[in-house]
């Protein structure tokens, strides 16, 4: 076999078994994605994210879709391209206009991804933004974890690298101190609501890298910034791993 393909096998190899135990974190457990990207990807990596999805629930995950409205198109038929794009991905989904918990119980309970619209019943003319209705959705069904994926890649420091990993003391600070504005304020803004509610994670991640959300979800520093409680809310894993690196 040839050296550099056989490196590369082991490669992927080791990356299966390093997200081995998020696998074992999240089985069953609600994962939100709030997608806030139509109008930046091409219909190739639209389809891209859909398959990471389409993972996530075949391995054993419950994840919600809340997507937001590619401009000028019909909010209600774009509700149904993304469904389909996830369910041409091998498992099942099902569009829903407007924030039903009901509905989305009982989504959930017959083994579909629910893939949401926001939308206001008594004002259609009235929107309402991915995050906000993720907020909710998130807050009301218990969920272990909102992403935030669009063009916003992270939180950044004072020298422009993204932060991979904060608490909401640290967020605060930064948000007290002015550092935040446009989409990432607002996305940022219900990321605090969600930890001040119970969310035990939210992270804010960009949509162009490859698998973004895979690699966010089963790595300790991912590609983007999640936002946790503080630094106890680690995973048993993850501290383990912590403690050697420090060694």
């Amino acid at each position: 076999m040839d050296h550099n393909l056989y490196h590369e096998i082991e490669d992927k190899a080791q990356i299966l078994v390093d997200s081995l135990p998020y696998i074992r974190d999240f089985n069953q457990k609600i994962i939100i994605i709030s997608f806030g990207c139509s109008n930046i990807l091409t219909d190739e990596e639209e389809q891209e994210v859909m398959r990471d999805i389409a993972l996530m629930k075949s391995i054993g995950m419950r994840p919600i879709v809340v997507h937001d409205t590619k401009m000028g198109h019909d909010k209600f038929r774009e509700n149904k391209r993304i469904a389909k794009m996830i369910e041409f991905c091998g498992v099942k989904a099902v569009g829903i206009c407007g924030i039903d918990l009901q509905t989305i119980h009982m989504t959930l309970d017959n083994d579909y991804i629910p893939v949401i619209t926001p939308n206001d019943i008594d004002n259609e003319d009235t929107p309402i933004l991915p995050e906000e209705a993720a907020k909710e959705i998130a807050v009301s069904t218990g969920a272990e974890k909102v992403l935030f994926l669009g063009k916003e890649d992270g939180i950044r420091d004072d020298e422009g690298h993204i932060i991979s990993q904060m608490t909401r003391d640290e967020v605060v600070k930064m948000y007290v101190a002015g550092k935040f504005e446009g989409r990432l304020l607002q996305k940022v803004t219900y990321a605090l609501q969600m930890i001040e509610q119970g969310v035990p994670r939210v992270h804010i991640l960009g949509s162009k890298m490859a698998h973004a959300l895979l690699v966010e979800i089963f790595s300790i520093i991912g590609v983007g910034t999640v936002i946790m409680p503080d630094k106890e809310h680690y995973y048993p894993h993850e501290l383990k791993k912590r403690t050697a690196a420090a060694k």
